[in-house]
């Protein structure tokens, strides 16, 4: 499939295409056949250069929390290497702090959609999510023995604090609260009844409860650049936003179908939704999620293109879209890599 890399011209040439890269070393076939070509991506390969050392602090941070052991050590590694190919411009610093966002989203994420407790008892949930929310504003401030996971969350807000200060936490604080509300609750309550939402129903919660537009706001934290208030919340710079979101929710449904839905018969999947919705095969489903996958990515490619034109001159803005795109092409390049999505692995 097509890959763009941005220009200088950004209103006529900010996409060039070109011949579709391979991938990397190491990366797996897709477990359902598929391969990245498959898929629009919208920005060259990279990877962060001093990854090895994020990711090594970045498990040594959790292992002094008391969050990773032997048990688990193997799907710790598996989703710890997200910001390699998501962050690939980020110091080693920086890097450790978005991978301490994004591991905690992994861990809390894991929680709920893989331990039966959080199926059956779903005010457990929201008295959790409430306790993050108010941990990551500072309301709340615990005392006595911590949860080891509750101590990551911590000291992501105090390193955020140091390195961007208390506005951009706010503006993180709506955004996951946006993730819990309208995303990770309504998922939890379908797998609870075993209910399959409808398509436009489950397309709306999808863009939340994947917790990527959070991770989209560290890209000012890797790139160490500042977005102005305004820029952030246009039009289009929103859409992108969006589309990014969606691009890799859904992709990442058709990775992890096998896990989800066939291991753990969880009904939040956009495959699952297809066969449902169309009363079609699980081939036809697959083939509809990929256009619709790939359509996402061409609504990034247009956002981004008029985005950019609104904004010929200010480089913290064009540093920012290109952020958008590498966090496109880099998950998916992590999704078909990493044993995350592997459903012999529980």
């Amino acid at each position: 499939m097509t890959t763009l890399s941005p220009v200088s011209d950004a209103t006529n040439e900010f996409f060039v295409t070109s011949r579709p890269e391979p991938l990397a070393p190491g990366v797996r076939a897709q477990p359902l056949g598929f391969a990245i070509d498959d898929f629009v991506t919208l920005a060259p390969r990279r990877e962060n250069p001093r990854a090895d050392e994020i990711e090594a602090r970045s498990l040594a941070l959790a292992q002094s929390f008391g969050l990773v052991h032997a048990d688990n050590r193997g799907r710790f590694d598996a989703f710890n290497t997200l910001g390699r190919y998501v962050y690939p411009s980020a110091t080693v610093e920086r890097g450790v702090l978005c991978a301490t966002w994004c591991n905690w989203l992994f861990f809390f994420d894991d929680m709920h959609d893989e331990e039966l407790r959080s199926r059956e008892d779903q005010s457990r949930v929201r008295r959790q999510i409430d306790h993050a929310l108010a941990l990551l504003s500072g309301t709340r401030r615990p005392t006595g023995e911590v949860d080891p996971l509750d101590r990551l969350l911590l000291e992501f807000r105090r390193g955020a604090l140091d390195l961007v200060g208390g506005a951009w936490v706010d503006r993180l604080w709506c955004v996951t609260a946006d993730h819990m509300s309208l995303g990770v609750l309504p998922a939890v309550r379908n797998w609870g009844t075993s209910r399959t939402p409808p398509l436009r129903e489950y397309l709306a919660q999808r863009e939340h409860d994947s917790g990527v537009l959070t991770a989209l706001d560290l890209i000012e934290v890797a790139a160490q650049i500042s977005v102005a208030p305004a820029v952030r919340d246009s039009p289009a710079v929103l859409r992108a936003r969006r589309a990014v979101s969606r691009t890799v929710g859904y992709f990442n449904d058709i990775v992890s179908f096998p896990k989800e839905v066939l291991r753990h018969k969880n009904p939040n999947n956009l495959v699952h939704v297809l066969m449902c919705e169309r009363g079609c095969s699980l081939e036809a489903a697959l083939r509809e999620a990929t256009e619709i996958v790939n359509a996402e990515a061409r609504e990034l490619e247009t956002s981004v293109r008029e985005a950019a034109a609104a904004h010929p001159h200010d480089q913290a803005v064009h540093t920012y879209l290109q952020g958008l795109l590498e966090w496109q092409r880099g998950n998916i390049e992590w999704s078909l890599a990493s044993p995350r999505y592997d459903a012999s692995r529980g």
